[in-house]
Formats: structure tokens, sequence, C-alpha cells
């Protein structure tokens, strides 16, 4: 299977991306390889099929979510940035800004950290949006590790 994810779902390789239509579509692909559907055949065609709908619920799963379509995009692009355990250098101010957070959960204001965050993390996203499409991909890295923090930041509030 060489199309990639984008192409499977006949999408323009974008950050924008629709995820109702995304949606429709995977249902789409689903419906004709689902391996129910080839449960009379035989055991190659099975086989395939298997594969078609793990690719296309793989895809789909990558293309609906923000940042592991980011991720996608910068795998497709810059592949050198987008290797596992790459490590990227957050800007100091940010690291700073980290201690500040859990200094304020640790004094109870729990509450107003979490609206902080959460106001970062949509900022973050539309950052992310307009670096793809500038093709920004350096950036794009830095910003998909700030990302990540903050996910598993709001993940711990």
């Amino acid at each position: 299977m060489q199309q990639n994810y984008f192409e499977l779902f006949q999408l323009p390789v974008s950050f924008d991306v629709d995820t109702d239509d995304l949606a429709s579509r995977h249902r789409a692909i689903i419906a004709r390889v689902h391996p129910d559907q080839f449960a009379h055949k035989s055991a190659m065609e099975q086989r395939v099929a298997l594969q078609w709908a793990t690719f296309a619920n793989e895809a789909f799963d990558t293309l609906k979510s923000p940042i592991a379509r980011a991720q996608y995009l910068l795998k497709l692009n810059a592949p050198e940035l987008a290797v596992e355990g790459t490590r990227v250098n957050l800007p100091h101010e940010f690291l700073m800004q980290q201690m500040v957070w859990r200094e304020a959960m640790e004094e109870g204001a729990g509450e107003s950290v979490r609206e902080e965050v959460e106001q970062l993390r949509a900022e973050t996203m539309v950052q992310l949006a307009n670096e793809c499409a500038g093709q920004n991909w350096d950036a794009v890295a830095e910003t998909l590790a700030k990302s990540q923090f903050i996910e598993n930041f709001i993940g711990q509030l």
C-alpha cells in the first residue's frame, strides 16, 4: 500500500481537514473493504481486505486528530524531523511557564491554570495550521513538541 492517508480518502494534503467529510469517506471505504464482506472469499482476499481495513482505520485515526495529522504531514514533508525520539528544544519561556503552572496547581489554582492551558491549546492549533500551510517544518516540529506537552498537561489536570 503505497498510498498516503490523504490519497486514500481523496483529500488534499493539508492540515485543514473537514472531519465530517473525512468520517463519511472513511465509512464508505470500510463498507467496501470490511473483512465481513469477504467472509466467503479466499483466504488471500480476506487477508487483503483486512489489510485495507486496518490501513483505512489507521489513516482515519491519524487524520481526525489535529496533532496526529500535523505529525503525519511532518513525516511526509520532512521525515528527518519526524523521527521518533528526535529531541526538539522548546523555548526557555515555555519551559518556565510550565514551572509556573505546576506551582499554581500546587497552590490550588487548578481552574485558572486549566483555562490558561486550554487557551494556549487553541492558539497552538491555529499556529500548527499556519505553519503547516506555510510548510515551515522546523516550526511545525517545535509546535508539535509544545502541543504534546500541553495535551499531557491537560490530561493531568
